[in-house]
């Protein structure tokens, strides 16, 4: 939830591993002994506890740091539901919420499977001694293509301190065999004053011994969206982001590392993450 890119790391395991797993399935090219991408329709439900934490600096500010714990629930190989709590700080702003996030994937013909998801997070802040209500809910739905290829369309209100408005968006992945996924989005924001809208492209590479995953972002976009609360308040400024990240897998355990580069008009914000999952069946 800190950046445009990590919004789609973090967004829950539920969420990006269904639209990976969309993408993998509409593959027709898959070679069968090739190793998967982290798939929401494993022939059994797995539980993950996940926990990250990160430092982030800003330029003329002391920087923050946070972390955040979660619980990621599959009651079927189907349904994935996940809960969790996260806390950041950034300079003379704090805040805490509670996140809650589902998906649900079902066949829709002999070569396509839809996916509905959905995010709430909820919680509070302050800035400078005053408060302000952090809170952002997404909805979404996608679908697998023949080709390797899976849709994906979301809405997202976002309410957090003076900024508040509506973010659709959609992406498109392509599944390249079960090694390679490459995905652009387009997002566009519609009422409030979040005037926001920006491009991005990611690829993934899920490797037998490394997960490996680099990207980039480019437009107008507003602080909040990118996870900069209660600093470059209630304006909007021209974003370049780059970002990559490594997992490896130790046993029932993940290890990811991530960092996040993003110059808004010359205010320089980075963001490192390590964050864990472990299996718990």
């Amino acid at each position: 939830m800190r950046s445009v890119s990590l919004a789609l790391l973090s967004c829950g395991l539920a969420l990006c591993g269904a639209t990976a797993s969309l993408a993998q399935q509409a593959s027709t090219a898959a070679p069968a002994s090739s190793a998967p991408a982290p798939s929401a329709s494993a022939s059994q439900p797995t539980d993950r506890l996940t926990f990250s934490g990160d430092g982030a600096t800003l330029t003329n500010t002391d920087g923050g740091g946070g972390g955040s714990v979660g619980y990621l629930h599959g009651f079927s190989p189907a349904l994935l539901v996940g809960a969790g709590a996260e806390y950041q700080k950034l300079y003379t702003a704090d805040w805490a919420f509670g996140s809650l996030n589902a998906a649900y994937s079902h066949p829709l013909t002999a070569t396509t499977v839809g996916n509905i998801h959905g995010e709430i997070h909820e919680g509070s802040g302050h800035s400078a001694g005053e408060s302000f209500r952090y809170g952002i809910e997404a909805l979404g739905v996608g679908s697998s293509i023949p080709g390797g290829f899976a849709l994906d369309l979301e809405e997202r209100q976002i309410d957090v301190f003076t900024s508040h408005g509506s973010l659709p968006k959609v992406s498109l992945a392509k599944a390249w065999g079960t090694r390679w996924l490459t995905s652009v989005s387009y997002a566009y924001s519609f009422g409030g004053n979040l005037n926001t809208n920006y491009s991005l492209a990611r690829v993934d590479y899920y490797g037998a011994f490394l997960n490996l995953l680099a990207g980039g972002s480019v437009g107008r976009v507003n602080p909040v969206v990118l996870g900069i609360n209660g600093v470059l308040e209630g304006h909007a400024l021209h974003s370049h982001e780059v970002f990559a990240g490594v997992t490896k897998r130790f046993g029932r355990f993940d290890l990811s590392l991530l960092g996040d580069y993003i110059d808004l008009e010359g205010n320089k914000h980075f963001i490192g993450t390590l964050a864990g999952t472990w299996y718990l069946r």
